[in-house]
């Protein structure tokens, strides 16, 4: 950890990734961070999910922790105190657009909504490789037998994939450098991201809205609240969380995080596993 990094005694606003930070890639969520978090919100610090995961993923067993809102589908949603201060979602229009592309070139897609997660009958059995390999990557036992209602649960398989809510569209990649150049070419008004399994190598395309991103989300709620950048403290593991841990005022990087993601962070804690998230809470005097 960095000599750098002191405890804090102002108010504090943390904004933590999800998957890899604090849920385990088993989707497991670690007591030490329950308690770390209550201990800070006890503590007078706000805390907040900073999430890909829309609304509908974010189970009651994390809002019964105590958070004081999220940003949900890296940026596209952000939410305080039940107050919703920003939505960014595809159009109909979009949607449709993008869903037919995909669908065109044998990437089946999955529409990611705050009212849930949809995808055809078909993504079923076309995903079960990936989503495998996402499991394996990320070392959740039973890896190879994971279905993906294990890694996607309340998932509605439909083949009504047009909608005007969708945070987000994730996809998955056959080739994967030359499936996201075309899908960049042939959607240029929305940015096409990716995400993935061991190594963070891309396993699934991603979708988004324009200026989406973790850092604009941040900034959005953190005026809104009339709260300092310096004292924003962001947590995260994956490539997709680097802008926001340089950005905000100290950056924590799960043990194990990406590289790159340890490159950019002002303190590197332990994994996830080994109560990592409190370890950092404790190291800058989060929990009082």
């Amino acid at each position: 950890m960095s000599s750098a990094i002191v405890p804090t005694t102002g108010t504090r606003t943390v904004f933590l990734d999800v998957d890899g930070t604090l849920v385990t890639y088993e989707n497991v969520l670690p007591d030490s961070a329950v308690w770390a978090i209550r201990e800070a919100r006890r503590a007078g610090h706000r805390v907040y999910a900073c999430t890909g995961r829309s609304r509908a993923e974010m189970p009651e067993a994390i809002w019964a922790i105590g958070l004081d809102g999220m940003i949900g589908g890296n940026g596209a949603y952000v939410e305080d105190d039940g107050e919703v201060l920003l939505h960014q979602h595809l159009s109909a229009a979009q949607c449709e657009q993008a869903v037919s592309w995909l669908r065109r070139r044998g990437l089946e897609p999955y529409l990611e909504a705050n009212s849930g997660l949809y995808a055809s009958p078909a993504f079923r059995d076309a995903a079960r490789p990936a989503i495998r390999a996402y499991a394996t990557g990320k070392g959740a036992a039973g890896a190879s037998s994971m279905e993906v209602d294990d890694v996607l649960p309340g998932m509605v398989f439909t083949d009504e994939l047009v909608r005007d809510d969708v945070n987000k569209i994730s996809f998955l990649l056959a080739s994967p450098e030359d499936d996201l150049a075309a899908a960049r070419r042939e959607l240029p008004d929305l940015v096409v991201g990716s995400w993935g399994g061991s190594g963070h190598e891309p396993l699934f395309g991603d979708v988004n809205c324009a200026g989406v991103s973790k850092r604009h989300a941040i900034d959005a709620l953190l005026a809104h609240r009339g709260a300092a950048r310096r004292d924003a403290v962001a947590f995260g593991d994956a490539a997709v969380d680097v802008e926001m841990l340089e950005y905000c005022g100290t950056g924590v990087a799960m043990g194990n995080g990406s590289p790159a993601v340890k490159e950019a962070a002002d303190l590197v804690t332990d994994d996830v596993e080994a109560d990592g998230l409190a370890k950092a809470f404790e190291r800058l005097g989060l929990t009082g």
